[in-house]
């Protein structure tokens, strides 16, 4: 029976990890998304892989390029279930044309939160965090914190 199992690449080389894998004919499942015009993983060094667990070889899986392991719970490998699957592909097949265009705050750029908790208080823009988050520098207590807030949560000073 062919379950889907998740695997941990190596830092940066989902790709590298991807296109071995599927050179040694293995089902490769590896959803991306277009963020300012640079394909990026959905899910930073992590794959997808199909595999028959009484007949296919899971050997040479280990020492494929770009690969670190397997995902596991103990000793288990992590069995993602195929409706996860299905559903993923769903949703990154109709993302998958599309460009997601991020703010164009940059590193050091002030910013001002426009609700929650921190409502009118400033903070220096820091990083994004995914495309709905992004990272934010906040003065607290005479001492700087990063916090998330989502994107739509901000605007620039």
């Amino acid at each position: 029976m062919k379950n889907w199992y998740m695997i941990q690449s190596k830092p940066r080389q989902e790709a590298i990890a991807e296109q071995h894998l599927l050179n040694q004919n293995y089902t490769v499942f590896h959803p991306k998304a277009v963020i300012n015009n640079k394909t990026v993983s959905l899910f930073p060094r992590y794959l997808f892989v199909q595999l028959d667990d009484k007949s296919q070889s899971w050997t040479p899986i280990h020492s494929t390029r770009g690969v670190s392991n397997f995902v596991r719970f103990g000793l288990q490998f992590a069995k993602v279930r195929d409706d996860v699957i299905h559903c993923i592909k769903a949703r990154h097949n109709q993302t998958v044309d599309k460009v997601i265009e991020l703010s164009s705050f940059k590193s050091g750029d002030k910013v001002q939160i426009t609700e929650g908790a921190f409502e009118g208080c400033e903070a220096i823009f820091n990083s994004y965090n995914s495309d709905e988050r992004i990272c934010l520098l906040m003065n607290l207590i005479g001492k700087q914190h990063e916090i998330v807030l989502s994107t739509k949560s901000v605007v620039a000073v």
